[in-house]
């Protein structure tokens, strides 16, 4: 990064960058040497928060190696494989060490601190728990999260498009036919077009999710941006769609036109119930199919959790993967014990927290690979 000479806590940082390169060369990425230069010392200046877009922007020259970078950064980063690193405290030391490195004593401190200190504020709202988050701090999470970019599976839709190869189109081949007095010399084929997977967000607006119910509309408001097919649904006692007031671009606006939409915030909890209205209604229409599905509750159900296990099992058959974010999670000794909880995660493919930025981040990554 320069020629000053690196303190330990910033070798330790050098060499986990570079670790993360050779493991996706081993998963069969091509990334040169001074393509991991550049993500040293664009890693080095940005913080841990731009890793992946910092990756993504230096390390990836190809599309299809989009979804194995995703799968190795959630893998490396995690923590499982190399040695843990206190990535903050790293951060804030090599944040000194630029190509400036010229300057000396205080006023080399007076031009990196700034830096440093924003830096510090941002690791912060990551690392936050919705529930302690002050109003200010809530506006500055929509910001944050206006920057997460939501890569979904595809699936193969049953529209057809040319191709170079697949099934024979022999409508085509017929046409075509035409030129060369009926005999098909040219054939033609054809083959079924990718498409996004639908997501869908089914939010708990009970007064039990109160202290977490903005943060997790926060981040599906921002969700919606990628894709106007996907869809948010509120309930408490009863289902209520959102898609349309969270689609404001401004957060604080939809976020109100959200709250006067829905008639029970802070109330009740009937999971079962709310979301037989969203199957009834919606899901088998062909909403819900092969959509990735995603569930944000604590589980504190009121209702009968044999309604719940039953539609569980219905969400399950239709979705694609079923994903349910809990954000009790983030006490320390959770289990899922309670009986709409313990009823419910027979079903589901994911669980996973949802009381901070950082979780969200760690579930779009989950959403992409």
């Amino acid at each position: 990064m320069s020629d000053v000479e690196l303190g330990p806590a910033s070798e330790v940082l050098l060499d986990r960058m570079l670790g993360f390169g050779r493991e996706l060369r081993r998963e069969g990425v091509t990334v040169g040497t001074g393509q991991l230069l550049e993500f040293s010392r664009a890693g080095a200046l940005l913080g841990p928060a731009d890793f992946y877009w910092v990756g993504r922007a230096t390390l990836v020259s190809k599309r299809a190696d989009i979804a194995t970078y995703d799968m190795v950064f959630g893998r490396y980063w995690d923590g499982d494989l190399g040695q843990p690193v206190v990535m903050k405290e790293i951060i804030e030391r090599v944040r000194g060490v630029s190509d400036d490195e010229g300057l000396q004593g205080g006023e080399r401190g007076r031009e990196t601190a700034p830096e440093a200190e924003r830096a510090s504020r941002l690791e912060l709202l990551r690392s936050k728990s919705f529930s302690k988050m002050s109003d200010q701090e809530l506006r500055e999470l929509a910001h944050l999260i206006s920057r997460l970019r939501l890569a979904v599976p595809r699936r193969r839709s049953r529209r057809r498009r040319p191709a170079r190869r697949g099934d024979p189109d022999v409508r085509r081949t017929l046409r075509r036919s035409l030129r060369t007095g009926g005999e098909p010399l040219e054939r033609a084929w054809r083959d079924r077009r990718l498409r996004q997977r639908r997501v869908i967000f089914i939010l708990d607006v009970s007064g039990s999710m109160a202290a977490y119910s903005r943060g997790l509309l926060v981040f599906a408001h921002a969700a919606l941006r990628a894709d106007a097919s996907w869809e948010t649904f509120c309930f408490g006692t009863r289902l209520t769609r959102i898609t349309r007031s969270l689609a404001k671009s401004d957060p604080d606006t939809a976020l109100n036109r959200a709250a006067e939409e829905v008639d029970d915030w802070d109330g009740g909890t009937r999971i079962g119930e709310s979301l037989k209205q969203f199957l009834d209604r919606f899901g088998h229409s062909g909403l819900a199919r092969g959509a990735l599905i995603v569930i944000c509750s604590d589980g504190l159900d009121v209702g009968d959790p044999a309604v719940l296990d039953e539609q569980m099992q219905r969400v399950a058959r239709l979705a694609h993967r079923v994903i349910w974010l809990n954000p009790l999670q983030e006490q320390a000794g959770y289990q899922p014990i309670a009986r709409g909880m313990a009823a419910a995660l027979p079903h589901v493919d994911s669980f996973r927290s949802g009381h901070n930025l950082a979780s969200l981040e760690a579930l779009a990554r989950e959403l992409a690979s």
